[in-house]
């Protein structure tokens, strides 16, 4: 009999119960700050435009002076950050190895320090003169803010250095609840510190600058983009992954209490977030494929969403409705939607950062330069296509600073603000892979051809390693309109089908012919896709495409902004007509994809081949088992029980062994439970040896839709 060890599960805090205590928290506050910021500012219903929206934000008022009021303010934020700290740092100190006692240590002393600090200074006639406030607030002074916003930009970094500490860089952290309440704050914190209170009024007097019909269109593209990413998700694809099993079975260490860290790694070096984030869906749907892949929906819904609002403040609503049309019916962005892994997140957060960076440089707000900020460093502990964006950002400012140099040092504040939000987003990760680079570097060493691999190539096509470099480079380019992609998604055809290309490739040449910052911004992560691939395998390789998604979408939906606004400006009899034609032009782009996507996609496509369809067949035959059975696995060399997550994943309960060796002779196991002797075809002659040792066994060939046999079962009821 196999015998398969079991881990002991300790208590471990309620991932699901947290997060949704978590939330409600979160929406509740929120909730009571706009209904009372709306009945004090009053609100303008008609909204506003975003791209409108370019009157001075309103500058904290420049007082020198340190008043009563502001150092009442910043005493009692002393008082409470300080506590704060000491309070957080009691939790964890205990709980940590000495080297990172004394870390905590020094935070509690500076958190101890700053709380009598300001003890000190409260009086029974008043509060007496205090340096540290007037620094303070001369410092809030040169960032636009006041002095006790200043101070939550300090202690917001001392907190995301104290999440570190106590997570640690193992999957069960040192004190768990210390390390996410210290994130959340430390993020809360940039966000209300960095941002003028009168720029929240004034986004809020505009409900965030759109108007109603706008909330009812968004309400209908989350409708639209769930139906198409999160239904029917056993069907389409109707295959589970073993790459989607391992995510899920990673997933799964957090609901039994395995696992607790966010700031460490996962499967496949991944960033452990994601894998937390998705086991609130496995413990609220089981450990099924609808868990998995519902989580990757929501984040391709999230996605349409981010897509509306980038075209939106780059080019208005007549290429933002398109765009996020598209977005939601694109064939590609549907299907890595509908897997359960966390390539698609990317597409949602560069969106967002994009945005929030034109918005914030197009209007001088700071809001959207901070929101991009937590999308920088919230996207980094997803998939690893979005790290090339705070390079690609940098090459664009300082293209900004070349050409718009007196606008870029009157952002210079927002800009480091930005940078600041998006590192102590990301700190307690980077600070974890600065220390495992090894791990850092993992996924890119994958897929890299650079060193022999390069070199093997080029000697095999009998041309220079550049030449290489340029051809991949060429094939990822065809990969948006003509070249099929590849790997994660094998579709047949390219990213975008043939009249979506046509357009874009249109889109693509305004972009470049009207080349500006925003053009610059937008078609940036394009280029990237086109430049990396040239160092990495199998160009075009779907997944990479993932970064440039929301950007395609918007020089897709261009062509029809722009043609539909000309004809309406030289026809203006004929609006409806216009209008009319652009909605059948758009619709028609739609359903060519869906269609697609839906039907004749299938015809030909499977996700993960013919060793994840036995995988998944063996899987659903083990769920539908009476009582659970063992298994013996005869599958090597082509294929292990364990080879792929797929059955693991979905039959967790199912001890099984895999037949590494042929047998040669009948087996002598001791059968002591009903057991599954599991055959492909490639070892179906070792049956024999099975019948002869147990002889009155049941035999039954699993075969597909085509009559191919998948697999063999002998059936032992001892």
């Amino acid at each position: 009999m196999p015998i398969i060890a079991h881990i002991v599960i300790t208590d471990a805090p309620n991932t699901t119960l947290a997060f949704l205590w978590l939330g409600v928290l979160l929406l509740l506050i929120g909730w009571l700050l706009l209904r009372r910021w709306r009945q004090h500012v009053g609100v303008d219903s008609a909204g506003t435009d975003l791209l409108k929206a370019v009157e001075p934000t309103e500058p904290t008022p420049q007082n020198p002076t340190l008043t009563p009021q502001t150092h009442r303010q910043l005493i009692a934020t002393m008082l409470g950050g300080g506590l704060l700290l000491v309070v957080l740092g009691q939790l964890a100190f205990a709980h940590l190895p000495i080297g990172a006692r004394w870390a905590v240590g020094g935070v509690m002393v500076l958190g101890g320090a700053l709380f009598l600090w300001a003890g000190s200074r409260v009086r029974p006639d008043g509060l007496a003169s205090d340096w540290v406030s007037a620094r303070l607030h001369q410092l809030g002074q040169r960032l636009g803010v006041v002095g006790w916003q200043t101070l939550l930009l300090l202690l917001a970094v001392l907190l995301t250095f104290l999440a570190w500490l106590a997570a640690g860089d193992l999957w069960l952290a040192h004190r768990w609840d210390v390390s996410v309440v210290a994130w959340l704050l430390a993020i809360g914190f940039m966000l209300l510190g960095g941002v003028p209170l009168t720029e929240y009024r004034f986004w809020l007097r505009r409900d965030l600058g759109l108007v109603r019909w706008e909330w009812w269109l968004l309400l209908g593209l989350i409708v639209g983009a769930w139906l198409l990413r999160g239904t029917a998700v056993t069907q389409f694809p109707n295959t589970f992954s073993g790459d989607e099993g391992s995510a899920g079975l990673h997933a799964a260490l957090f609901v039994r209490g395995q696992a607790n860290n966010w700031f460490t790694i996962g499967w496949f070096s991944f960033p452990s977030f994601y894998y937390a984030l998705q086991s609130v869906f496995i413990d609220l749907f089981g450990q099924t494929i609808e868990a998995v892949r519902y989580f990757a929906a929501l984040g391709g819904v999230l996605a349409v969403v981010a897509t509306y609002f980038l075209a939106r403040v780059m080019f208005g609503r007549g290429t933002a409705v398109p765009a996020a049309l598209l977005m939601m019916g694109s064939h590609y962005h549907i299907h890595m939607s509908r897997i359960g892994l966390n390539n698609i997140w990317d597409s949602l957060f560069v969106a967002l950062v994009l945005a929030g960076v034109w918005l914030g440089w197009r209007t001088g707000r700071r809001l959207p330069w901070l929101l991009a900020g937590v999308a920088l460093g919230l996207g980094q502990y997803f998939y690893v296509s979005v790290r090339v964006l705070p390079l690609l950002l940098l090459i664009w400012l300082a293209g900004l600073w070349w050409r718009r140099r007196v606008q870029w040092q009157q952002q210079l504040v927002n800009m480091l603000l930005c940078a600041g939000t998006a590192v102590v987003t990301v700190l307690p990760l980077g600070i974890y892979f600065a220390t495992h680079w090894a791990e850092f570097q993992a996924p890119l060493n994958r897929v890299t051809i650079m060193g022999e691999r390069m070199t093997n190539m080029a000697a095999a096509a009998g041309v220079s390693e550049g030449v290489i470099v340029l051809r991949q480079m060429g094939q990822a380019a065809l990969g948006f309109t003509h070249e099929p992609l590849q790997l994660l998604y094998a579709p047949g055809v390219p990213l975008l089908l043939p009249m979506a290309a046509s357009l874009f490739l249109l889109g693509f040449i305004w972009g470049v012919l009207r080349l500006d910052g925003r053009f610059g911004l937008l078609l940036l992560p394009i280029l990237s896709v086109i430049f990396l691939s040239g160092f990495s395998q199998d160009p075009p390789a779907s997944q990479r495409f993932i970064l440039a998604l929301p950007s395609v979408m918007v020089l897709v939906a261009l062509p029809l902004g722009l043609v539909g606004g000309w004809l309406r400006q030289f026809w203006p009899a004929g609006r409806e007509w216009v209008g009319l034609g652009t909605a059948v032009l758009l619709i028609a782009l739609v359903l060519i994809d869906i269609t697609f996507y839906f039907g004749s996609l299938y015809e030909s496509y499977t996700l993960g081949g013919d060793n994840t369809v036995v995988a998944t067949k063996i899987a659903y035959d083990l769920q539908d088992e009476p009582e659970t059975p063992d298994v013996y696995f005869f599958g090597f060399p082509r294929m292990g029980y364990f080879s792929l997550a797929t059955i693991p994943y979905l039959a967790p309960n199912v001890q099984a062994v895999d037949l590494v060796e042929p047998l040669t002779a009948p087996p002598d196991w001791q059968i002591t439970q009903p057991t599954m002797m599991i055959f492909l075809p490639e070892r179906l002659d070792e049956l024999r040896f099975v019948q002869e040792a147990w002889e009155n066994g049941r035999y039954e060939e699993i075969r597909d839709e085509n009559n191919r046999l998948l697999y063999a079962v002998y059936r032992i009821e001892p």
